[in-house]
């Protein structure tokens, strides 16, 4: 039995949506038969058969996403193997022969390494900036890229002292744990050559790995099976495309942009309608438009379609930049210079707006950051305990300083008095530890998600240093330069929800901790004095711990505490 995994499409992407089969289970197959035509973020491409053989299995149905390197077909087959496809594309019976040339050298990926667990138990990270290109010979554990986790930024070493041979993703794309992410092995390409064409040509074109004939020329074809199935789908001659990709690769756009190339597309709007109007006549605008130069979804493309509605006239507002059909009915009523216009950058809190978000009315996949919140917040819900005490701190007498660095003092001085808060608690095993340093956790909001860096040794930390510590952790959020050990060892966390709104609240315990601080907004209060009715500065607090872990009377003793220490005038 053999086994297809489904490969990069060419676009570095972590995975792919069926959108039709073209076989079925019990079909015989050749080698390079189309199977199944695929939807990338991009384009939909037929997957041709690297084996010649019965189909034994269809992984998946239509609609199912399959992530790269997962299993899409199985085969009882005999002659090319999967390895053997992928290094040596087959040439189409459809094209010339090429001459019986051996090549130079080829590109053979030898070792494959997968994206590792990378130690937050997370089902994928998000490539960050990649710190070496294909052809580089690297090191044993030269650092190859940086990948960002769910709240992390980390560095993935070389497992090999070898040579890059393929990079699996762009900056941006999210790499499923588990998926290709960096083939090793030797490194070259095809020399190109220009040779005078002999009397008699052998018949097996495919005997030439990676040349094409063009007239009387042989020429480098850097294309995969899966770009020369691209490029006869939209009737593009491959030697007549400059590679844009790694060592002269030909890549799916390059093919896309052969195509706008080599055909003007649109046409007049119809007489009636407005010279901006995103609706046109339905039959020849809509096929003049290549559908692949745009992400939408198979069905969003029918809408449009339908519609009369150019793509290329709608404001993508969905995830990566896709076509919804919110997007497909907004630009039937509006001009495409309106619709364009509707990406608007984010206002600037300061500047008394609110930042813009995204919004569909399409699901959109939760990742990254506010995957690990989602994850976080379940498992807090399912373990912890939960109580909350409120009680209102007269900060009257503060000065003009820096509120939060106020906050973590008062936690330092409440855990030195009631050490009971300042732990870790293990559900399962009945244990607490009681940590005799404070490390406290600052909840940042952020358009990624929560993030909740520490301020570590903050018991140690005087009111500036403290400040200049979450300044540092700030940047790094802005940055993406967050670290793990950043964001780990935190034993009281601080949540500072009344800079933004709200005065009371439930804030959630993030084991193993067993206490959490919200700070509410400020108000001001008459209230009942040794000297009379007096107008005060009132501040909200509200404390949630794990009662597995404390008993109501440990956790009113450290709250009074953070009253005290708030109360005091500096």
């Amino acid at each position: 039995m053999n086994l297809f995994n489904l490969p990069d499409l060419g676009e570095g992407l972590p995975d792919a949506e069926i959108v039709r089969w073209l076989v079925k289970e019990g079909d015989i197959v050749a080698l390079d038969q189309p199977m199944v035509e695929m939807e990338t973020a991009k384009a939909v491409v037929e997957v041709p058969s690297p084996f010649k053989g019965k189909i034994t299995k269809l992984c998946g149905n239509e609609g199912d996403v399959i992530d790269v390197g997962a299993i899409l077909v199985e085969f009882d087959g005999e002659g090319a193997t999967q390895n053997e496809t992928a290094a040596a594309p087959v040439v189409p019976a459809e094209e010339k022969p090429a001459l019986n040339i051996a090549p130079q050298k080829t590109s053979i990926a030898s070792d494959v390494f997968n994206l590792p667990d990378l130690g937050e138990g997370l089902p994928d990270a998000e490539i960050v900036r990649w710190l070496v290109t294909e052809g580089d010979t690297l090191a044993l554990d030269q650092p190859m890229v940086e990948m960002e986790t769910a709240k992390a930024v980390v560095e993935v070493p070389s497992p090999f002292a070898a040579t890059v041979s393929i990079l699996h993703g762009q900056a941006g794309d999210v790499i499923d744990v588990g998926a290709p992410l960096v083939s090793f092995g030797e490194s070259g390409t095809v020399a190109a050559q220009s040779v005078e064409e002999p009397a008699a040509k052998p018949a097996d074109a495919a005997t030439v790995v990676g040349a094409v004939e063009v007239g009387n020329k042989i020429v480098a074809e850097s294309a995969s099976a899966v770009i020369k199935a691209l490029a006869r789908k939209l009737k593009v001659d491959l030697a007549q495309v400059v590679g844009s990709g790694a060592k002269g690769d030909i890549t799916q756009s390059d093919v896309k942009q052969a195509k706008i190339d080599g055909k003007l597309l649109g046409t007049k709007p119809n007489s009636t309608a407005s010279s901006n109007s995103a609706v046109v006549t339905h039959s020849k605008a809509i096929s003049s438009e290549n559908p692949l130069d745009f992400k939408a979804s198979p069905a969003v493309r029918a809408h449009a379609n339908r519609l009369g509605v150019l793509l290329s006239h709608c404001a993508a507002t969905g995830k990566k930049g896709t076509i919804t059909k919110a997007d497909v009915d907004l630009a039937v009523s509006s001009p495409s210079s309106v619709t364009k216009s509707m990406q608007t950058q984010p206002v600037s809190p300061k500047a008394g707006g609110l930042p813009t978000v995204q919004v569909s009315v399409e699901p959109q996949s939760v990742r990254g950051v506010r995957r690990a919140m989602a994850m976080g917040m379940a498992k807090a819900h399912a373990t912890v305990v939960p109580t909350t005490l409120v009680e209102d701190a007269d900060i009257t007498s503060w000065p003009k300083q820096d509120s939060l660095a106020r906050y973590v003092r008062a936690l330092v001085f409440a855990a030195k008095m009631e050490p009971a808060l300042n732990c870790w608690f293990d559900g399962e095993k009945f244990e607490r530890l009681v940590h005799p340093n404070v490390h406290v956790g600052i909840a940042v909001d952020s358009p990624d998600g929560l993030y909740v860096p520490v301020v570590h040794d903050a018991d140690k930390k005087d009111a500036g240093q403290i400040r200049a510590s979450v300044q540092e952790l700030r940047q790094k959020i802005e940055t993406r330069s967050l670290k793990q050990e950043d964001q780990q060892g935190g034993t009281v966390t601080l949540s500072n929800f009344g800079s933004i709104a709200g005065r009371y609240g439930t804030p959630v315990v993030s084991p193993p901790q067993v206490a959490i601080l919200g700070t509410g907004r400020f108000r001001k209060e008459l209230k009942l004095t040794d000297k009379g009715i007096e107008n005060r500065k009132m501040l909200p607090l509200s404390l949630t711990f794990d009662h597995r872990a404390c008993t109501g009377g440990e956790a009113a003793r450290f709250l009074a505490a953070i009253i005290e220490d708030l109360q005091k005038p500096i």
